[in-house]
């Protein structure tokens, strides 16, 4: 720093409104240690917040300007990569940077930031002052001033004067979300001969302490083991200057590449793939669309793909779209590359994540598995990037930001020279068409690894077995089919997307069904141990499910429609020695209750396995010989452009389960639409027909890829001004210069309009390319979300949205 100069930080301050949304200056005081990527303590306004210093740099007037108040971190928490890519994250998706901050640095390293009043530590307090209660809850409760102000106005003077006077002080606290995990060790503070010394003259009258001392001659130091060697051991070594005690923060120690399990032989379209791909990571940059069949072995081309990453000591990152895939996933990488994996995803707690994050900042982590937020772990050396089952919605994220995880993966990749793998039995159409048009490579497994042939898919036309007198949730087929591979041995799994015990509640007199009162959308039928409830699945309202209807006041009030926990009981009532689990978000809620069911399963401690789209994908279960869809027509009626390719992708993934190993498998689909081309094509396993159709079609009329969709969300406890704020916005986009490369939906109510009696009104945007209209949409955007914020309303925008409403 030169003479006359002083540094300046530039610093993105913590918060969603967005004034924030811009870097503040502050004076970086001489002696303080500050680099970008650390997280400070700044004042602003009449308080203090948290932020991250993005830049520092020299500056001769700094005239005006506020000091920092403290320094958090010894290290950064972000690199340098992770901040451009804040700013991509603005650019791409209309996020603030507080907003990108917060989605790339997790939860664990939050901070609460208070101003705390404590009692003065060398001031003289007369008595009176001491003796008053609220003197007492200022030395117990360390409040702030908000909190003293709302006991009384009286209090708050009388606070203040003592501040003034010097009775009590101002302190500053930042209390962190979660702390390193940390360990205590013994450390040697004298020479090993000394060491052995002492220990022979204590093996007589103090045996512990002599054999304490022989381990820490031999090792210099260990952890503190306070079991074996108590504080009334360890206290007078400590007092002899023989031992101290230090903090070292918990790590797991990295495993050699050397595998715990052989690499099996590959496959002749597996060692081609492995080629293929190895090639287009030594060009550097690329991406490649690995399509295989369900069990074509893609894990094992993804493995031999991070092996040579490593051996080139470059890290891989592999995402996955759902934490259910996330147990056997890590348990197959474990097994190969020990504890060079970390894993990063919402299912751990703050803790495990933050000492997952430090071991990939740190270097020690060379293998990343995770689900969607893991795509921002902090790597240095990323070489490969793995986005297993890509076709997911679940990549997307659904609160602001509205990253989308495959888009920021290929954006990092693109950064970093490292090839992209999309892999998929069932590719999304906008990855087929970036094949279309080059800007992707296509890989093919085109059979299983253990070369049997995939599952045969039979559909069951259910109005036939209505005809035929049938009127079970089971078709006479899968019902004996179910008693044949139970009795055999074998397992099945029972698909069906949607949880509960029935979908709605409906009178048989009237007609009326039972909606939330709080939101536009049926009560879902939940069974529990004492009687049926109503449950919402947005806001969460309860209530008892009774015979009589409130719109007729007849007893005709009954469960419509299936949901898996009636497909569950089913199962109980009509085979009660049948093993079932079910998975589900109501059977998976509680930590660690997702890995047990699929340990179980696994194990083969349960027949039946019934759950919802989280069975469908990248499980493996050998022993499953039988996968029944129960109702695949909930998917085919969906308000939603993409139901057929979602429908067509769960029922080929799904099944997928069936005959993995060395047993024959069918699946069988029940439907009142068995002409559905989304059926027909699951049923051949035809990928290519099914993808030239659904092309076609949204060539057609116009949706994604063939162009890019964004969503305004408007909501307000008020109807009113939720519908106006949305038509607002659509008048500022009519009048704006880029009108012209925008086809605009008219403002109307979103698909629910109402949640948890918040209104919500929206506009849907058509265009080709984001930055044409980027511009106008934001500008937009901004105006109206200001004037709804100001109205305790909120606005969104949804960029590259997946779905409308």
């Amino acid at each position: 720093m030169t003479a006359g100069t002083a540094r300046v930080a530039e610093v993105v301050v913590d918060g969603t409104a967005l004034f924030l949304d811009k870097r503040f200056d502050y004076i970086v005081p001489p002696g303080m240690d500050v680099s970008p990527g650390v997280r400070v303590v700044v004042p602003m306004r009449d308080s203090v917040r948290s932020g991250i210093v993005w830049a520092v740099r020299e500056v001769a007037n700094v005239g005006g300007l506020r000091p920092l108040a403290r320094v958090i971190d010894r290290v950064p928490v972000l690199t340098p990569h992770q901040m451009r890519m804040a700013e991509w994250l603005c650019d791409r998706y209309a996020a603030t940077l507080p907003e990108a901050v917060s989605a790339i640095l997790p939860g664990a390293f939050r901070v609460r930031v208070r101003k705390v009043i404590v009692p003065s530590a060398d001031a003289p307090v007369p008595d009176d002052v001491k003796a008053s209660t609220l003197f007492r809850f200022i030395a117990e409760s360390e409040p702030e001033w908000s909190e003293i102000r709302a006991r009384s106005k009286a209090d708050e003077r009388a606070a203040r004067a003592w501040a003034e006077a010097g009775f009590v002080r101002e302190e500053l606290r930042v209390d962190e979300a979660v702390g390193e995990k940390r360990r205590a060790y013994l450390v040697t503070r004298a020479s090993e001969v000394d060491l052995r010394r002492e220990a022979e003259r204590r093996s007589r009258r103090a045996r512990r302490q002599s054999e304490l001392l022989l381990h820490l001659a031999e090792a210099g130091e260990m952890p503190w083991d306070r079991r074996a060697y108590p504080l009334s051991s360890v206290a007078p070594l400590i007092e002899a200057g023989l031992v101290a005690v230090a903090e070292r923060r918990v790590k797991r120690a990295p495993a050699s590449l050397d595998a715990e399990e052989p690499w099996p032989e590959l496959t002749p379209y597996q060692v081609a793939a492995v080629r293929a791909l190895a090639e287009m990571a030594r060009q550097g940059h690329g991406v490649a669309l690995l399509h295989g069949v369900t069990g074509s072995g893609k894990t094992e081309v993804y493995m031999h793909l991070i092996r040579g990453a490593i051996e080139d000591e470059g890290q891989a990152l592999v995402l996955v779209p759902e934490i259910a895939l996330t147990p056997q996933l890590v348990q197959r990488f474990e097994r190969r590359f020990g504890g060079r994996v970390a894993v990063l995803h919402s299912g751990l707690s703050l803790g495990e994540r933050r000492e997952e994050w430090t071991r990939v900042l740190e270097g020690e982590a060379s293998v990343v598995i995770g689900a969607r937020s893991a795509v921002f772990a902090p790597m240095r050396k990323l070489r490969l990037v793995v986005i297993d089952e890509e076709h997911e919605p679940s990549y997307k994220q659904e609160d602001a930001p509205h990253y989308d995880a495959r888009e920021v993966a290929m954006w990092r990749a693109r950064e970093a020279g490292a090839l992209v793998v999309l892999g998929s039995a069932t590719p999304s159409l906008a990855s087929m068409f970036r094949v279309e048009r080059g800007d992707a490579r296509l890989v093919s497994l085109p059979v299983r690894a253990n070369r049997r042939p995939l599952p045969p898919v039979d559909v069951i036309d259910m109005r036939e077995e209505l005809r035929a007198g049938n009127r079970s949730i089971f078709s006479r087929r899968l019902a004996a089919e179910l008693e044949r591979t139970v009795s055999e041995g074998m397992q099945a799994i029972l698909f069906l997307n949607r949880r509960g015990y029935a979908h709605a509640a409906l009178c048989r007199a009237c007609g009326h069904s039972m909606e939330c009162p709080r939101c536009d959308i049926h009560l879902t039928v939940h069974r529990r141990a004492d009687g049926h409830v109503l449950v919402c699945h947005y806001c969460g309202h309860e209530e008892p499910l009774v015979r009589r209807c409130p719109a007729c006041a007849e007893d005709a009030l009954v469960p419509y429609g299936l949901g898996t926990e009636q497909v569950e009981q089913h199962l109980l009532r009509t085979w009660p020695a049948m093993r079932v689990l079910r998975m589900d978000l109501d059977t998976t809620r509680r930590k660690g209750a997702l890995e047990s069911i699929i340990d179980r399963f696994q194990r083969g401690e349960a027949d039946v396995l019934v759950g919802t789209q989280m069975i469908a994908k990248g499980l493996d279960f050998p022993r499953v010989r039988l996968v029944g869809v129960v109702a695949a027509d909930a998917m085919l009626t969906l308000p939603d452009y993409r139901a057929n390719e979602r429908a067509f992708q769960l029922l080929t993934q799904v099944a997928g389960r069936a005959g993995r190993a060395e047993t024959d498998g069918i699946t069988l689909i029940q439907t009142y639409q068995p002409g559905h081309r989304a059926i027909e094509a699951a049923k051949s396993h035809d990928y290519r027909q099914f993808y030239e159709r659904e092309r076609e079609s949204r060539e057609f009329f116009r949706y994604p890829p063939f162009c890019e969709l964004a969503v305004f969300l408007a909501s307000h406890s008020e109807e009113r001004l939720a519908r106006g704020a949305a038509a607002r916005f659509e008048r500022e986009l009519a009048r704006s210069p880029s009108a012209a490369s925008l086809t605009v939906l008219p403002a109307g109510p979103s698909g629910i309009r109402r949640i948890d009696n918040v209104y919500r009104y929206q506009v849907v945007m058509k265009y080709a390319a984001w930055q044409d209209v980027k511009e106008d949409v934001v500008r937009a955007y901004r105006l109206v979300k200001e004037k709804m914020n100001r109205l305790g309303g909120s606005a969104v925008l949804d960029v590259n949205a997946q779905r409308i409403g």
